[in-house]
């Protein structure tokens, strides 16, 4: 069971690197391809389409992880169900993105052309995400390595081609037809493949089973994009220049490396997470909840002291400005990672109301220190609310959790602290040995021989 349970996580691990890390690793072919300005248009494109994305569906898929233990008779019935449910609702909101287009067009900055493009790319993701989180809990990690592995290399390539074929003023449009025509034709290849398993009509139960659960997560969703995205479409309305917003972009890039295995680590960690609480065996959770915090610490500190000479890589020198933007971006992300516990736990009772109450709060906190902060420190003042608002969502569900009487929560707030001092020595490290590449890859080295170590003496990821 142990076996199969850490080659399942590898292979989900896996595939979620590769759909984003593919991304990230040709990010240094796209900087030099683009340019800061057209680099940072690109970014402002992508930032649109993962907010709409949040909308499509009105969040339906969400309910596929409880659902499955719910209607576990008759869950391909169920799935699919809601997967023809959650596609009509996002035909009707692409048929609402036209309509409004002119008004859209002009709080995007796009041509009508574009905002549309925005909502079908935006489709597009969320059937592919549909089919990911279907593959994730079925337990079908092959098929969802093939999914990465084709979606990743496919849609970089198609972009670069179609960069070259377009005026040097216009490459980002390359790079935009090229993610999102490959996104569309995937996506409806993954839904044909699920739907056609075992065709069926829209059942109320399943809908009204989907919304009510669902519906809700679209406002967490949607707030976690916010505080993703709203950065940088902040720093657009506050007349932040183009070139700055690139360079942000890329550096924000970079920390989604971090991003990126927190959410392969995550979506491997949700199925077991769920088996182990239905279960209540909180002593086995809680010592896998510290080998989990032990592993992400460890990756993040990693990265702090690598992350300078892998900027060199990544760009050239116009970029290399915004370098000691890094570490308020790993911190960001760590405590993206801390929140996700209370809210797995919240998920998993079905608190999703509760859920989306905590994460607008904080997506509203967020937009208030964007309007406050960016005027006064351009990207700086970006990164720093994005970070603070982050360690505030964590403080606002892990409250939440602790005042559950129904479910009392299993994870102690100390549990968290020795990540806290790490994630601060590493973040003092990337400044004071900046000169010493040397020492810091040294160190990076030595925790993930020691990581490594700690994972195969307990024959376990987590």
């Amino acid at each position: 069971m142990k076996t199969n349970a850490n080659r399942v996580t590898l292979l989900n691990i896996i595939s979620t690197l590769l759909l984003q890390g593919i991304a990230f690793i040709t990010t240094p072919l796209f900087t030099r391809l683009l340019g800061t300005t057209q680099f940072g248009t690109y970014s402002i494109f992508n930032s649109w389409v993962l907010i709409l994305t949040c909308l499509m569906g009105a969040g339906i898929s969400s309910s596929i992880g409880t659902g499955l233990y719910k209607f576990k008779n008759n869950y391909i019935v169920f799935r699919n169900s809601i997967l023809l449910s959650s596609t009509l609702i996002c035909l009707l909101e692409i048929l609402i993105i036209i309509l409004l287009s002119p008004f859209l067009s002009r709080v995007m900055g796009f041509s009508s052309g574009l905002v549309l493009l925005v909502g079908i790319t935006a489709f597009a993701h969320y059937i592919v995400n549909f089919a990911q989180m279907a593959f994730i809990y079925e337990k079908k990690a092959g098929s969802n390595f093939i999914l990465s592995v084709s979606l990743s290399i496919i849609s970089v390539l198609f972009s670069v081609f179609l960069i070259y074929q377009v005026d040097s003023n216009s490459r980002y449009l390359g790079r935009i037809y090229g993610v999102a025509s490959i996104y569309l034709l995937v996506a409806i290849i993954v839904w044909l493949l699920l739907y056609l398993k075992k065709p069926t009509l829209v059942k109320k139960e399943y809908l009204i089973y989907g919304i009510t659960v669902g519906f809700p997560i679209v406002f967490h969703s949607l707030s976690q994009q916010i505080l993703g995205q709203s950065d940088r479409i902040m720093m657009q309305m506050f007349e932040i220049a183009t070139a700055e917003i690139g360079i942000y972009s890329m550096f924000y890039t970079l920390s989604s490396v971090l991003s990126t295995v927190l959410g392969a680590l995550n979506n491997s960690w949700c199925p077991f997470y769920y088996d182990d609480v239905s279960e209540e065996k909180w002593e086995i959770l809680d010592k896998k909840c510290k080998n989990y915090i032990e592993l992400f610490t460890v990756l993040s500190v990693g990265f702090l002291l690598l992350s300078r000479e892998v900027s060199y890589i990544m760009a050239d020198e116009s970029y290399w400005s915004g370098l000691n933007i890094i570490p308020i971006l790993a911190l960001a992300v760590y405590f993206t990672f801390m929140y996700q516990f209370p809210v797995n736990f919240e998920f998993f009772y079905k608190k999703t109301k509760i859920i989306a109450i905590g994460t607008v709060g904080a997506g509203i906190f967020n937009i208030i220190l964007n309007t406050v902060m960016i005027p006064m420190w351009g990207m700086y003042g970006a990164a720093i609310a994005t970070a603070l608002s982050y360690l505030a969502l964590f403080f606002a569900h892990y409250y939440i959790v602790t005042h559950m009487k129904d479910h009392p929560y299993h994870l102690k707030i100390k549990a968290f602290v020795p990540g806290i001092i790490g994630m601060g020595i590493g973040s003092i490290l990337f400044y004071v040995l900046s000169p010493w590449w040397y020492m810091r890859w040294g160190l990076g080295l030595g925790l993930g021989c020691f990581e490594l170590f700690r994972i195969y003496k307990r024959k376990s990821i987590f």
